[in-house]
């Protein structure tokens, strides 16, 4: 299994992931929650929220599920958030940084799956603040920012 031990290996891992993105533009904000079954999302439910730090996690969501650009909504299927999990995990060897967006995938939202608490995986991408909402997982993301970014 591929390990990246240093941030300088980190850097240069997501500088390749980013450059394979054909027209990828990297998002104001992203975020990956997990909304429980008959629950409308809300700001807690994206506990990580991704702006100009954290572009690793982003790419490797942006590189499974195909986004590019835009503000949208992506639904995150279990093998989509298996992979994401797998693509990043080569950080975690890294001690010079904290990982908490893969802490959260695996830890977290995997294992509620694997408990068996019914829920969505989403993905939200923000081109821009200014954007307008794509939908209630959106306006939730965007309660976040601010709230909790890293």
């Amino acid at each position: 299994m591929e390990r990246w031990q240093t941030l300088d290996e980190i850097i240069a891992a997501r500088t390749g992931i980013i450059a394979s993105l054909s027209g990828w533009q990297h998002p104001a904000a992203n975020g990956i929650g997990f909304v429980p079954l008959g629950e409308e999302p809300r700001a807690e439910h994206f506990p990580i929220v991704n702006t100009d730090e954290h572009l690793l996690p982003g790419a490797i969501a942006s590189a499974v599920l195909g986004y590019r650009r835009g503000t949208c909504v992506l639904e995150v299927s279990r093998a989509a958030l298996d992979l994401m999990i797998q693509r990043l995990e080569p950080a975690e060897a890294c001690t010079e940084v904290q990982h908490p967006n893969l802490w959260m995938w695996r830890d977290t939202f995997r294992s509620l799956l694997d408990a068996g608490v019914a829920g969505r995986v989403v993905a939200v991408f923000v081109a821009s603040l200014d954007d307008p909402v794509a939908g209630p997982e959106d306006a939730a993301l965007r309660a976040a920012v601010g709230r909790v970014s890293s």
